[in-house]
Formats: structure tokens, sequence, C-alpha cells
């Protein structure tokens, strides 16, 4: 038998949420954790070239993937992770390594849960995926947000599918039914049966377009519509993953900048910025950035969450991770944020651009621009 990786509990836990989620992270032209129906052929799975060097296999027979080929691939053999139970039905429960337990509802159920530990929603149909745009708006328009998605214990699944549903998913992350049937999620088109090969597998997913992981509970065009329809669709999954970290220190009183309106007068009311862009909010009077890629926080007075505010709103701080011009701080739009952040904020242009690049700085934003005094 092959020695094959052991992750922690709170390794695999963490594996687990990002297959609900959807997050893959590395290249996804195989698959780097897949879940396997109760009943599922795990062997195939194993056998079949799908996996990725380290991949992160959830099934009742992970004896099984201990036992797969006899060459460990470079970068490592599969990781496995014994789960009993299922997640395809509202209702169900999966149970990872005998002590985690991950109760299964339907997205319909959320306003009428009592959540008393780990909880996974799934939109599993047309009304569902209404209900879960609803929310969405409601917190856009209103700033009114629902309160079982801020909860610590519950997950939306299938999130980067709801949000950029023409993204190409790749084979990044697998469900295998108990018939041998592929998907890219639990609620998603079959490619073709394990035994089929990567091959097959892998043309079968380039025969479509963008992210089948819902296709078989929610029509492709009503999903694109759904998302075309609202750009900040992205801004709003960071959103409720910041209320999320947020809710056991402060709660759920927490006001997100671009939802239900600005901290600053005067401002675009709804997101223009960019999902990865920081996030502003206010909890209990406190003003704090949260950093998007990482999630870390920053604390800000009031006066310096003004100034990001207003640069961010008016296009003129670029996203995290983004390769910016170094023409940026002298483009149209940063011009404009500077004018109207000197107006809005007692200061002259150039104070507001200096103010702005030393912030930027400190909260490790990318093409954050240049002081144009050297003084911040």
């Amino acid at each position: 038998m092959q020695e094959y990786a052991e992750l922690t509990e709170a390794e695999a836990a963490e594996q687990l949420s990002a297959w609900f989620a959807g997050e893959v992270a590395g290249a996804r032209t195989a698959a780097h954790s897949v879940l396997v129906q109760s009943g599922g052929d795990v062997r195939a799975v194993v056998e079949s070239g799908l996996l990725a060097p380290g991949a992160c296999v959830f099934a009742a027979d992970a004896h099984v993937v201990a036992a797969g080929p006899a060459e460990l691939p470079e970068g490592g053999g599969p990781r496995a992770v014994e789960v009993e139970g299922g997640v395809e039905y509202s209702g169900d429960e999966l149970v990872m390594s005998g002590n985690l337990y991950v109760q299964v509802f339907d997205y319909g159920s959320l306003p009428y849960l009592s959540v008393a530990g780990p909880t996974v929603v799934r939109v599993t149909g047309p009304e569902d995926h209404e209900a879960f745009l609803d929310d969405a708006d409601r917190a856009l328009r209103d700033g009114v947000w629902s309160e079982g998605l801020a909860h610590p214990s519950v997950q939306l699944a299938d999130l980067t599918t709801l949000v950029s549903p023409t993204k190409d998913t790749g084979l990044g992350r697998l469900y295998v039914t108990a018939d041998g049937q592929v998907r890219t999620g639990v609620g998603g088109q079959d490619l073709g049966p394990v035994t089929a090969g990567s091959e097959a597998l892998r043309a079968a997913l380039d025969a479509g377009a963008g992210d089948p992981s819902l296709g078989s509970v929610v029509p492709d065009d009503v999903l694109r519509a759904g998302a075309a329809e609202r750009p900040w669709l992205g801004r709003y999954a960071k959103a409720l993953e910041v209320r999320r970290r947020l809710a056991p220190k402060y709660g759920t009183d927490v006001r997100v900048s671009g939802f239900g309106g600005r901290f600053t007068e005067g401002l675009p009311a709804h997101p223009v910025e960019s999902a990865d862009e920081v996030l502003l909010v206010e909890v209990l009077g406190d003003f704090l950035a949260v950093r998007t890629h990482d999630y870390r926080l920053f604390r800000l007075g009031k006066g310096s969450a003004r100034l990001l505010e207003i640069f961010s709103a008016l296009g003129a701080t670029s996203p995290l991770g983004a390769t910016s011009s170094p023409d940026a701080a002298n483009s149209t739009d940063a011009a404009h944020a500077a004018a109207t952040a000197a107006r809005l904020l007692d200061m002259t242009d150039d104070e507001a651009r200096d103010a702005h690049a030393a912030l930027t700085a400190r909260l490790g934003l990318a093409g954050a621009p240049a002081a144009t005094t050297g003084g911040a």
C-alpha cells in the first residue's frame, strides 16, 4: 500500500468548505478536490487520471484512495478523508471523519433554520435562485441582509457559480455520483462516466460554455441573466463573507459601503468597485477596511474611511492584485476623486492625493498611486 498524505481535521474542514463554495486554488485542468457520493466507485476515481497531485478525495471508502497507483505522482499522491452521508437533498447530513457533522439545506429554508452546527445552504432549483437574487437586491437597495447568511456556521454553496456563471470552472472541483457520473458540483450537469477518463471528460466540459455546476437545477440562461443584470454580485459575495467573519465579534449590525448607501454623501449609491477591491464597513461606530484577498482588517478613522471610499467609488483605486498603469495617479478618475475629496474633506487636491497614497500603502493595496509631494 502506498503512503499518502494525511490531513489534519482543520485542514480537511477547510478543504471541504472550499469544495462546497467552488473555490479552487491552482490550475483547473485536474481535480484538486472530489466528493464521491456514497456507493460511488472510488477506485475508478483514483485511476481516472482526473486527480491533481495531492488532490483531496472525500469518500466513504477512503482506504481505497490510499491503495491507489503504486507510483506516486510528482507533488504527492491523493489525500483521503472519510465521509458518510449525503449532500444532495435538503436535510441531508455529511459526517467527516466521524466527528464533524455538516447539515445541508435548500436556500428556501434559510429564514427558518435553527443553526446548531456547520450548515451548508444550496440553491436546488429556480425558486431558490430567485430567493438568492431577491436577498442580494434587498441588500443592495436597503442595506438589509439575510441574517442566516451572516451566521458564522452557515456557508452558501456554489457561490462562485451564482456570481460568475460564465466563468470557466475547469475540473478543479468534482462530484462523482453513486452511478459514476462526473459533475463539477452537486447540482451540476453530468459530464460523463468517470470511467471515460480525463480526456473525454475535459472535452465534454470544453464543449459547453461557462460553469455547469448548477446546470441540472437552474437553467443556464436564468443563471446568466441573473448575474448579467447584477454586475455587483461579486462584490455582494465578498460582503457576505466579510459579514460572516465579523459576526462572532460584532454581530450582524454591520453596514457595508455601497449597499444601502455610502458613508459619504454624493457618491454613487451602489457598488461600482471591482469584487476584489477593499471593502469598507462600519460596525458599532468603528470603521474598518477589509482586504478581500485575505480578509485582513484595518481600523480607520472616519476621515480616512471617507477618503478611501471617495477614491474607490469614483474609480481611482486599483483592484487588489491587479497590475495598474504607471499613469494611474494622473488619470481623469483619480483627478476627479482628488477634487471631490478635497471639497468634501476640506483639503487641497494634492493633500487628498498624498493622504490616499499613504493610506493605500498602509493597507498594502496594489497599484497605490505615488504621493505628489513625498509627504504622507
